[in-house]
């Protein structure tokens, strides 16, 4: 019965539904960054307050540009 809770929470990581792990989340300035409990994803909570994941432009300088899965 673990393996298949285990499972589950895995493929709610695969269809973008990530938990994030609340002893991990800091603050980086005014977000909140933290990694998905179960796969390590770094995720940012969104200004609507939902966890998306967090993406990160190359070093061209531009800022960072988050998507939600």
């Amino acid at each position: 019965m673990q393996d298949m809770a285990g499972f589950m929470k895995r493929l709610r990581c695969l269809l973008g539904r990530h938990s994030p792990s609340r002893r991990s989340v800091r603050y980086d300035g005014h977000l909140k960054i933290g990694p998905c409990k179960y796969c390590g994803t770094a995720l940012e909570k969104s200004a609507e307050g939902r966890w998306i994941v967090r993406r990160l432009v190359g070093s061209s300088g531009k800022g960072k540009v988050t998507a939600e899965d």
